[in-house]
């Protein structure tokens, strides 16, 4: 008896599509017919494939790609329709002449439609096709970009979501992983914001709406976010947590004590009350770029209905830029950098300091007898367990600092057996031992098992998407 086809898995509640073949013809709602090619990957809804017109003579081939999703599920519906009003290729050509802007990082529509293929129904909008995403950068460069590179992210991102806002619209969903680099001359200077299907008109009213909270990737979502409130500075917060993880560091909230949207909301509204200890804790002793500190400091304090100053903003991030010794025009520069700004070790990592371990000085040999009734045994015994230097040591290094009675009491006795085996040597003309002193300066060697366990896991939530 013959198996039945699997079925699509479902993700976050949506179906993924039945794989379609390489060279599939599809027709958008203009008659312009679209050639699938391969697949170039998967998302929460739907599969991506590259694609190419289907009567093109351009030796570049799959200059394009193409997002399918089962027609029952939702988000490329939205994404669609924010596309086809929004993003036609005139609309973002006059807004880049209005701004005087050379580049704008905003996906122009192609087309869209609906396609039928062995009995079942798919919806598919075609775009531009993009490079690699930021966060894969982030990652390789050891979760650390530089001040430079940063704040010209967020002057281009800035820029895109002051067109979106001007459409009306908020994007809700920006993180590294929707940041896609440009393709060929675009590689290095220009950067794209992706994935609208989030995207919703923006909320007369601050109200919150508990039905719409806390959607997005739950890492940056916004305060007015977790309360179901769609707004402009919401997005711009939302940059703003961006900006501060690229700089090298771990937002507050962003390990597994915070398991729960309400705790990580909770922890936000806790540290946006309170920059100075936001940042104390994102950048340890280290002193945060004046621009960030500037640029949060703007939008924890923009009142809902106000429209938000991008100029002022824009100034910001290029100052940024600027004060890191690079230029707004030039390429971006992606080098790996060793050691993040305060980065959280995991757990294996997360151990009592080092000891900083002085020469080894040659060992005497020595026939002498044990002293105070202490064997030759014992006495390795005791050495393993302190770890401490032999008694000649004590007036090399006769520091008391941090001394409490007790260890002046045990100090000083040591000292009184030392002039006791000195004088024993003189008479008996041997050369005796004497019992090691305890270090109290340094900790000991093993941890016990509660000292291993005080430590928590500190590595990074993932991002994920959350959804109605």
């Amino acid at each position: 008896m013959e198996r039945a086809a699997k079925k699509p898995k479902k993700t976050n509640g949506y179906k993924l599509p039945d794989p379609l073949p390489p060279g599939l013809i599809l027709e958008d709602i203009a008659k312009k017919k679209w050639k699938l090619g391969p697949s170039i990957g998967k998302g929460g809804f739907g599969e991506i494939y590259s694609a190419q017109e289907f009567s093109t003579t351009s030796k570049n081939k799959y200059p394009n790609v193409i997002k399918i999703e089962p027609h029952t599920n939702g988000p490329l519906f939205v994404e669609m329709h924010f596309y086809m009003r929004n993003a036609k290729p005139e609309f973002v050509e006059a807004f880049k002449k209005e701004k005087n802007l050379k580049y704008l990082g905003m996906p122009t529509y192609l087309g869209s439609g609906r396609h039928e293929h062995d009995n079942q129904i798919y919806r598919f909008v075609v775009m531009e096709k993009f490079g690699t995403d930021i966060w894969k950068l982030f990652v390789e460069n050891n979760h650390k970009f530089s001040p430079e590179t940063v704040f010209k992210l967020g002057t281009q991102i800035l820029n895109v979501l002051e067109y979106i806002h001007s459409r009306g619209y908020i994007h809700a969903d920006i993180k590294g992983a929707n940041v896609l680099l440009g393709l060929n001359s675009a590689a290095m200077t220009q950067v794209y914001l992706v994935d609208f299907g989030l995207c919703t008109h923006y909320s007369s009213t601050d109200k919150p709406n508990p039905k719409k909270a806390h959607n997005g990737t739950l890492q940056y979502v916004s305060r007015d976010g977790h309360l179901g409130v769609e707004s402009r500075r919401g997005d711009l917060e939302i940059l703003g947590y961006n900006l501060v993880q690229w700089l090298g560091c771990n937002l507050p909230w962003d390990n597994n004590s915070f398991k729960t949207p309400i705790a990580v909301q909770e922890c936000k509204e806790k540290y946006m009350k309170n920059l100075p200890d936001f940042f104390k804790t994102c950048f340890g002793i280290a002193k945060p770029p004046n621009e960030i500190v500037d640029y949060m400091k703007y939008v924890v304090s923009l009142k809902f209905e106000v429209d938000p100053d991008y100029t002022k903003l824009r100034n910001i991030l290029v100052a940024g830029v600027e004060a890191a010794g690079g230029s707004i025009e030039s390429p971006f520069n992606f080098k790996s950098i060793k050691s993040p700004n305060k980065r959280k070790l995991p757990p294996k990592e997360l151990s009592a300091p080092k000891k900083i371990e002085e020469p080894k000085k040659k060992k005497v040999a020595s026939k002498a007898k044990s002293v105070n009734g202490t064997t030759k045994k014992t006495k390795e015994k005791n050495e393993d367990e302190y770890n401490g230097d032999d008694a000649d040591r004590v007036d090399k290094d006769d520091s008391t600092v941090g001394f409490n009675e007790a260890m002046l009491a045990v100090r000083n006795k040591m000292k009184l057996n030392k002039e006791s085996a000195k004088q024993k040597t003189v008479s008996t003309k041997k050369q005796l031992r004497t019992r090691k002193n305890v270090n109290y300066n340094e900790r000991s060697r093993s941890n016990t098992r509660s000292d291993r366990n005080s430590f928590s896991d500190n590595e990074p939530i993932s991002p994920r998407r959350r959804h109605p």
